[in-house]
């Protein structure tokens, strides 16, 4: 918690004093179910910077996995970035709320990544003791708190899908009956649902959260390729002769290409196929993802993709020993190729602390 009381920055070096939000102590529990109001301050964020002084928005704190069904997806930060350098910081909106134990955001993910894409140091924000409620667990109270944390954003209200998305996580990992009095009570008393949708609506909510657990989804970190690599460049297990370019591209002596794919996607493998072979006998290096939401079929797709192309490596050299006759061709062991690994992209502790330095999973770590 930063002691600073002012602060010059967001367009033009404005000085951000949050000694003009007194007063407004009785907003706050509009915005909170569970949140005791301390102070007003400023939140330091120099912790989601990479070392290279880049923004690290794959950070766990910045990511709206289970709180926002298009998560980061509608760049809304960019636009509110372009806004901060334009017209300065608005006291108008609450500020984000952050839990006082643990510095960590409940709310305002999109205004602190527009305030990482304009280089500043600390945002306001109003600090919060969050109380423990034993009767749901720890996971189902930061969804509440995502989600009635943002009624009120014009911008960025919660939504029906929001809600579905929640729903989805709270049944996997937030001990919540997969069964349908369950999941309405779940929208009706902790996530205060009519906030944000008619009450006619659960019963569709509660179907969606349904289904969707049965079909074995959760709810995940869905990239798009441009963060993907964004991600990789920033990553300490990118090999250092790695270097992302096209294949109509020159790259340096001594340097391999990297492809990133998505995976399962049977026009994917052959795009991945062909690259391979164009960089043979050079080598490259491969990176996946998914953008399938069932972590329980991650590690079969990302397996089922690379054997197709150990699959059609073999498969050239028995086209060779067929066509020569008297030659018997095998293929080596080694390939020309190395999947470095997949992006972390499940909701869970273990992928949360890799994105926050942005490792990769090792196929065969991936459970």
């Amino acid at each position: 918690m930063k002691t600073i009381k002012t602060y010059k920055g967001f367009g033009n070096s404005q000085v951000v004093d949050v000694s003009n939000y007194q007063g407004r102590e009785n907003e706050a529990p509009e915005n909170t179910k569970r949140g005791n109001f301390i102070t007003f301050g400023f939140l330091d964020l120099n912790k989601y910077y990479l070392p290279n002084g880049e923004p690290n928005f794959s950070h766990a704190d910045l990511l709206n996995i289970a709180i926002r069904e298009k998560q980061n997806k509608d760049n809304a930060h960019k636009r509110i970035a372009r806004d901060y350098k334009r017209k300065g910081w608005s006291y108008i909106p609450f500020p984000l709320q952050v839990d006082i134990k643990t510095g960590k955001p409940k709310n305002g993910r999109t205004r602190i990544r527009a305030a990482l894409l304009n280089g500043e140091t600390c945002i306001p924000c109003a600090y919060f003791d969050y109380t423990e409620d034993n009767k749901v667990s720890g996971h189902v109270q930061e969804l509440s708190e995502g989600l009635i944390g943002n009624d009120g954003l014009v911008s960025r209200v919660t939504r029906f899908e929001d809600l579905v998305e929640a729903g989805i996580s709270a049944c996997k990992h937030g001990e919540v009956n997969e069964d349908r009095v369950s999941i309405l009570n779940l929208l009706a008393n902790e996530f205060e649902a009519s906030r944000f949708v008619d009450e006619t609506e659960f019963s569709d909510i509660a179907d969606m959260v349904l289904d969707a657990v049965n079909d074995g989804q959760d709810a995940m970190w869905m990239p798009e390729r441009d963060d993907v690599i964004e991600y990789l460049k920033n990553s300490p297990d990118l090999p250092k002769d790695a270097v992302f370019a096209s294949l109509d591209q020159d790259i340096p002596k001594g340097k391999k290409r990297v492809f990133v794919y998505s995976a399962p996607s049977q026009s994917n493998k052959g795009r991945l196929w062909g690259n391979i072979a164009h960089e043979i006998p050079k080598g490259s290096y491969v990176a996946l993802y998914t953008t399938k939401k069932f972590p329980s079929k991650m590690k079969k797709d990302y397996v089922e993709f690379m054997e197709y192309q150990d699959w059609r490596y073999e498969e050239c050299f028995e086209i060779v020993s067929l066509s020569i006759q008297g030659v018997t061709l095998e293929a080596p062991k080694d390939r020309p190729w190395e999947l470095i690994g997949v992006i972390p992209q499940i909701n869970n502790n273990e992928h949360n602390n890799m994105r926050n330095y942005n490792r990769l999973v090792k196929l065969n770590d991936l459970k």
